[in-house]
């Protein structure tokens, strides 16, 4: 009985001592990581413009906009486009997705947009310590807020004031429910969901998005039929 209470405590130490290992080599292995502050701007509350930094250009300046001037239905499109925001740690949102959240955390995309794009492993656990970080720091709304202000949506086009300008011609506080799906509806890829270079693409994930909204109770069926054959005007 005491040889086998000794190989307990030899296996209970053996994996505290892996844990401690592994805490402290990821500490020291992603320590050079971009400041979360750098998000602050993105809040909507001081500042109404932030920079962007171009990983293969210069610093670029974008618009802040804060959440009640995004437009109507942004971020019900967005929701029903990508999901809720995920309150759990990255670290487990990413590997356990829980059913109506983003299959991909916002955070994480946060985090991604601070960084330079790479496949090594060192920026995978940059980029989930980052996320974290994010997480910790921003409630639930100020990352939609945060995500949509920064998202790309096309060359030079970053968050949804820019799109709204670029492809509408107007601010997205005067966007219709049908604009503010079809803005939206490019966030996964612009180039693959572009209303001007896939205009029956991009149609298609509006619709489905509208068809989301109205399961979610955030639009009426009419509103989503009608939204559906309306034909929208995009700036070349």
């Amino acid at each position: 009985m005491r040889r086998v209470l000794k190989v307990v405590e030899i296996l209970c130490f053996a994996v505290l001592a892996c844990a401690v290992g592994l805490w402290v080599w990821l500490y020291f292995y992603t320590s050079d990581l971009p400041p979360v502050s750098q998000l602050g701007s993105f809040k909507g509350v001081s500042k109404a413009e932030a920079q962007i930094q171009s990983c293969n250009g210069p610093e670029q300046t974008i618009a802040v906009v804060p959440r009640e001037k995004l437009g109507r239905y942004t971020v019900p499109s967005l929701i029903a486009a990508e999901g809720m925001p995920d309150a759990r740690s990255p670290f487990v949102a990413l590997f356990i997705p829980a059913e109506g959240h983003h299959k991909v955390p916002y955070q994480l995309q946060l985090a991604r947009s601070l960084m330079c794009p790479s496949r090594s492993l060192n920026r995978q656990f940059q980029e989930l310590r980052l996320a974290n970080a994010i997480n910790r720091t921003f409630d639930e709304e100020d990352v939609l807020t945060i995500y949509l202000n920064r998202v790309y949506l096309g060359p030079n086009v970053y968050g949804i004031e820019a799109a709204a300008k670029r492809y509408l011609g107007k601010n997205p506080s005067d966007m219709t429910l049908e604009e503010s799906a079809a803005m939206v509806a490019m966030t996964p890829s612009p180039r693959v969901y572009s209303p001007l270079l896939h205009p029956d693409r991009a149609t298609q994930r509006r619709s489905s998005i509208l068809d989301e909204m109205v399961v979610e109770g955030t639009i009426s069926q009419s509103d989503a039929d009608r939204a559906k054959t309306v034909q929208i005007h995009f700036l070349e």
